[in-house]
């Protein structure tokens, strides 16, 4: 995503720019050894060259502060060489053409050289605060767990990233100049070329699961997001894919499909007795469905999950084997 840069981050990648009361501090070095420079030269000079030196000062300026100080360079500038060094001396008037020209001239290309100044700037600012997203990105790119790939429109492999490696078991220097199709199972082949096509045509493809085949022959599922990669055009000049491991995700939902499946299956063999239950008031037999008269163990086992063992109650022993429970009230 672009994002902007403002003028104070152009200034501080653009160079050492001063700002402030310092900036001002400079502006007024400058004109002040321009003032000395031009009473030194001006046995040699006269009254030629009367803005040289305030030019020389302007241009400095312009190199290290901003537009304020740079402006007030130039009018102290021309101020100060009129004064001094334009005739008449100790006057702002200007009776010479050609020192009417200069004038006219001074402050239109100052200006040129300020416009430059900042543009260039700017532009250095621009460039620097892009390669520092770029090495930010990359930094991001290859400490990411997850595998980044960049391919050509070609279909060759540019860009393999440390996560790639980790997922895949091939290195960089394996990988890069490859078709992407080498990871690609063989009875998957088709499956590329369609989302290649999307991706052309602008598309982003989000959360495809798929198979890989890693450099151990071992197969590897990944979800995977492919995106289309535009230059500073716009167009689409080559193709980025993410590829993440989803082994143990996919793992963990078959555990739980396989689980789920066990207990609906259970659910299902479970057996349930309601309603109403025709019994033999003296035998104790159910009729069932049919008008069958079961025995009651029989009939709980057919209509649910009981089972039954044998006994015999103590009442049921005293009653039908009296011999061997003697009637301790006898006697009575």
């Amino acid at each position: 995503m672009h994002k902007s840069v403002t003028w104070e981050q152009e200034e501080a990648a653009g160079g050492p720019v001063l700002t402030g009361a310092r900036a001002y501090v400079l502006a007024t070095a400058c004109v002040a050894l321009a003032l000395l420079l031009r009473f030194v030269l001006d046995p040699l000079w006269h009254d030629h060259l009367p803005y040289a030196s305030f030019f020389l000062a302007v241009l400095i300026v312009t190199q290290f502060t901003g537009v304020g100080p740079s402006v007030f360079a130039m009018i102290t500038g021309f101020l100060l060489a009129d004064w001094f060094f334009v005739p008449p001396q100790h006057s702002l008037l200007i009776d010479d053409r050609l020192n009417q020209f200069n004038a006219v001239l001074y402050f239109p290309i100052c200006f040129v050289v300020l416009f430059f100044s900042l543009r260039a700037r700017r532009a250095l600012a621009r460039e620097q605060a892009a390669r520092t997203a770029l090495g930010r990105l990359a930094a991001i790119i290859e400490s990411s767990d997850d595998a980044i790939i960049g391919r050509s429109l070609e279909g060759k492999i540019v860009n393999w990233n440390a996560g790639a490696t980790k997922l895949y078991g091939y290195t960089e220097g394996e990988a890069v100049g490859q078709s992407l199709a080498f990871l690609v199972e063989p009875e998957r082949a088709n499956e590329l070329a369609p989302l290649l096509e999307r991706v052309s045509q602008g598309e982003h493809i989000s959360h495809f699961e798929t198979i890989r085949r890693r450099k151990d022959g071992q197969l590897v599922e990944v979800s995977l997001s492919i995106s289309p990669v535009r230059n500073s055009s716009g167009q689409i000049a080559g193709v980025s894919t993410i590829a993440r491991d989803i082994t143990e995700r996919k793992r963990a939902e078959r555990e739980r499909e396989r689980l789920v499946g066990e207990l609906q299956k259970a659910l299902g063999e479970v057996k349930t007795l309601s309603g109403l239950l025709p019994i033999c008031a003296h035998c104790k037999k159910i009729r069932d469905d049919k008008g069958y008269w079961n025995q009651i163990e029989f009939y709980l086992r057919d209509h649910s999950s009981a089972n039954f063992t044998h006994g015999i109650c103590p009442e049921c022993a005293r009653h039908h084997y009296a011999v061997l429970f003697p009637n301790k009230d006898q006697g009575q």
